[in-house]
């Protein structure tokens, strides 16, 4: 084996890999907020949907990241199952826009007389204190990083006519008919799972048939390969996710997996569309071959989409009876949201899509305590409530260390600007929900405790618990409110939300002061009254301490 030529191979393969990946995170990131809109708002029927899909992924040029995106936002709740399908559909023909990339520039130009200069502009750029132009920068040392992998692999991969013996143990596998084709549609899936970039492995297709070590119809194989190969990403992306996220992942597999059988199928038929297309025989001419290949990756990957998209309803219903029925045998009933790992394609903007959506999942939750707690304290002692009050606490406190330690993951990848700022928004608010549960824990166990002890508010304390409970209510749902009709916590910097939650909060203090007056009057000093009092007064400062917090969680990204 030639171990230069195979470090030469696997070193341009690891530039390209990572400019793919530069070049999708520097987009991303300058899309931000923008990119989540669009989806959410292109997603209404099956036909938005394809064309969302096949728009992002021809932007961010990585049907992984799209995929892996659309399974962050499932898993999350943003768009269902059904739009997520239809922009894994446009996702799989967006990919197919880097083979004709490749096609027109990789084998045609000097790449390094324009990947070079992209570099250095993307280097200076790169030191911008600028977000925007700071991500652009990174976009052109992506671009840059891309087609100089890409110029890597050219040169290191021999013309077969010129060194025969370097690829020699291809060749053998090149003759066995209809066999060869299923063999390299295996090769292709596993390179692909490797690799984790179909992109990298359409590129190391077409640089191996335009090399001669190739037929076209291996080549045709790998490509229906790959496109099964690709979809490992958003698999292993669903693994710790909830049941909708794996049900995504699932109908992305069963999709080209379909697609794969029929083109197998129609092979012949297929691959004799493309030849009639595509001027110059791949056989002898090996300057047409690459515009083969990316013909015939876009016809069947456009092709699958305009015969499945009529079974969007039905895919769903398959991927919810396997997914769901699994579930059920193995005991794991997993539907809310659980922040994923997206392993090599993880990026800022989903970790803080599940971010923002599962902090605003558990402040929804804690509104639960609130509605218990009023119960508790105005209702007749129920020692149930007590005890999901408290199981409830000890949930939220879970929930707090898994998303504090999401978020020292996220902060590890380097984030800046907009994105460091929401990150310490997110803090604060998890922070601020956690210590709002503990809280009304407490009141709980105050409660227990005087019930077990004889003692209750009189109807003086009563009223005014209820005075401050509404208060708090009301505060809550400027909170509950505003969230529901934004997808981000920008909404809460609105200075009239702002000054409502800080007009509650001086009631609140108002309320307190007034009654803690109350409570040294001489009448609550004797013994028969000190004790209602003084439980009222530990009860009143735990309804002061969540009025604060509500106030800070509003207030968190000041």
């Amino acid at each position: 084996m030639n171990w230069s030529l195979l470090i030469q191979v696997l070193g341009g393969l690891g530039i390209f890999i990572y400019g793919m990946k530069l070049l999708s995170e520097s987009l991303q990131r300058v899309a931000g907020d923008r990119l989540r809109s669009f989806l959410s708002s292109m997603t209404r029927n099956r036909v938005s949907a394809v064309f969302s899909g096949l728009f992002i992924t021809s932007t961010i040029q990585s049907s992984s990241a799209t995929t892996v995106l659309v399974v962050g936002f499932v898993n999350v709740g943003l768009i269902s199952l059904a739009q997520a399908i239809g922009v894994i559909m446009g996702a799989n023909i967006g990919t197919t826009i880097t083979a004709w990339i490749v096609s027109f520039l990789g084998f045609k130009f000097n790449i390094a007389s324009f990947a070079l200069p992209a570099v250095a502009a993307g280097v200076i750029l790169n030191f911008s204190r600028k977000e925007s132009r700071s991500g652009w920068g990174s976009f052109l040392i992506g671009f840059g990083f891309l087609f100089l992998g890409l110029d890597y692999l050219k040169t290191s991969v021999p013309d077969s006519a010129k060194d025969p013996e370097s690829f020699l143990f291809l060749q053998q596998y090149t003759n066995m008919g209809f066999n060869t084709i299923l063999l390299f549609v295996l090769i292709g899936a596993l390179l692909t799972i490797v690799i984790q970039s179909s992109s990298a492995s359409t590129t190391i297709t077409i640089t191996l048939a335009f090399s001669g070590y190739i037929p076209i119809d291996a080549a045709y194989g790998m490509i229906l390969g790959e496109n099964i190969g690709t979809t490992i990403t958003a698999n292993l992306a669903a693994i710790p996710g909830n049941r909708n996220a794996k049900k995504a992942a699932l109908a992305h597999t069963l999709f080209n997996v379909f697609g794969v059988i029929w083109a197998l199928l129609f092979f012949k038929f297929f691959t004799g569309i493309v030849d009639d297309l595509i001027p110059g025989d791949p056989l002898t001419d090996k300057e047409s071959t690459r515009f083969h290949i990316s013909l015939f990756h876009t016809m069947f990957n456009i092709t699958n989409t305009l015969v499945l998209i009529w079974f969007v309803n039905t895919i769903t219903k398959v991927v919810s009876a396997i997914v769901d029925g699994l579930a059920s045998k193995t005991g794991k009933d997993k539907d809310s949201i659980r922040l994923l790992q997206a392993g090599s394609v993880k990026t800022t903007e989903l970790a803080m899509v599940e971010l923002v959506e599962f902090t605003k999942k558990i402040i929804r939750d804690t509104y639960d305590f609130l509605r218990l707690t009023e119960q508790i304290l105005l209702q007749p002692y129920d020692a149930t409530r007590v005890l999901q009050v408290l199981k409830k606490e000890e949930e939220l406190d879970q929930v707090r260390t898994e998303v504090l330690t999401y978020l020292n993951q996220v902060q590890e990848t380097g984030i800046t600007g907009n994105y460091a700022k929401d990150v310490l928004g997110i803090m604060e608010r998890v922070k601020a929900v956690e210590e709002m549960g503990d809280n009304f824990a407490s009141i709980a166990r105050k409660m227990r405790k005087s019930h077990r002890q004889k003692v209750s508010l009189d109807k003086s304390f009563a009223n005014s618990v209820k005075d401050q409970m509404d208060l708090l209510k009301h505060h809550y749902d400027i909170l509950l409110v505003n969230l529901d009709q934004s997808e981000t916590f920008d909404i809460l910097g609105n200075p009239q939300i702002r000054n409502q939650s800080r007009e509650y909060r001086f009631q609140m203090i108002r309320s307190v002061k007034k009654n803690d007056s109350k409570v040294k009057k001489k009448k609550y000093q004797k013994k028969d009254n000190l004790m209602p009092a003084l439980l009222y007064r530990d009860i009143s400062r735990n309804l002061d301490n969540i009025s604060r917090l509500l106030n800070a969680a509003i207030y968190a990204d000041v």
